[in-house]
């Protein structure tokens, strides 16, 4: 059965949470689209409770909760490295459920394929795949080349890297083991709720 949490989670990620903010109002409309009546008023029932929408976006980012989100309100909501892989091992059991989710129809488009062609072509070629397909350690360095982090790039800066990379392979078990791993060599740990 979907809980609440679930919908919002996979709904910041259908709108593109992983690359940008998603204000509240967007994650309500989407939600009522997807699982009408799930975030209703209860005496007006066709309403969207934007106030339950936002409740459920705060708990998503409790650590209780698998802190699966980033944001806020104001600022706007994203997945964290946790909601990146808890989608991507979740997000498909939710959409083969009663939800109307085709996560296509968000990274539909010519680029997107191309970039993701590109990018796992990059990723299966690295050294750090060879290491962790024959059950080898991954060093620092080689999981820094993987999200394309220097000694430039800020924490809010490694943090999106991370979740943009997992994000694209969120629908590739094998890819989102490898990331997931590497990730954990970063101290970036995506453990979800669920581990």
């Amino acid at each position: 059965m979907v809980t609440r949490l679930d919908l919002v989670v996979l709904t910041v990620h259908i709108l593109g949470g992983d690359s940008r903010a998603v204000d509240t109002e967007d994650v309500g409309i989407k939600i009522h689209e997807l699982a009408p009546g799930m975030f209703a008023w209860r005496k007006y029932p066709e309403q969207i409770n934007l106030e339950l929408v936002r409740v459920t976006l705060s708990d998503a980012k409790k650590s209780k909760y698998g802190a699966l989100l980033t944001g806020s309100g104001r600022a706007g909501w994203r997945l964290s490295p946790a909601g990146i892989s808890w989608v991507a091992s979740h997000g498909h059991k939710l959409a083969e459920g009663s939800l109307c989710w085709d996560s296509a129809r968000r990274t539909a488009g010519s680029v997107d394929t191309v970039r993701k062609a590109q990018e796992l072509k990059r990723l299966k070629g690295s050294e750090a795949w060879r290491k962790w397909s024959e059950d080898v350690t991954v060093s620092l360095a080689e999981a820094h080349w993987l999200f394309r982090i220097d000694s430039f790039t800020s924490e809010a800066q490694k943090t999106r890297k991370i979740v943009r990379i997992m994000s694209l392979f969120a629908d590739d078990k094998e890819v989102s083991e490898f990331l997931s791993y590497a990730s954990d060599v970063l101290g970036q740990g995506t453990g979800g709720p669920n581990d």
